[in-house]
């Protein structure tokens, strides 16, 4: 399967809400972190966790805002 490609067509009212869950699934994320970071022990391996994922749905997202701007 070396090569192939997954074809996705979206209207740009379904590829915003795809942005929007993503947003808030990284916001939900940052305030995961924070609520952890408050108690009075922390799981740092969590903590990053959190950070990490945060970060990939934040490229995400601006990945798919950017494909958005190139179909407009």
């Amino acid at each position: 399967m070396d090569g192939a490609k997954i074809t996705v067509e979206l209207r740009p009212d379904q590829l915003d809400d795809i942005v929007d869950a993503v947003l808030a699934y990284a916001d939900d994320c940052a305030n995961d972190r924070e609520i952890l970071q408050s108690m009075p022990r922390v799981d740092r391996d969590t903590v990053s966790e959190l950070l990490r994922r945060e970060s990939a749905l934040q490229t995400l997202a601006s990945f798919l805002q950017h494909v958005q701007e190139e179909s407009e």
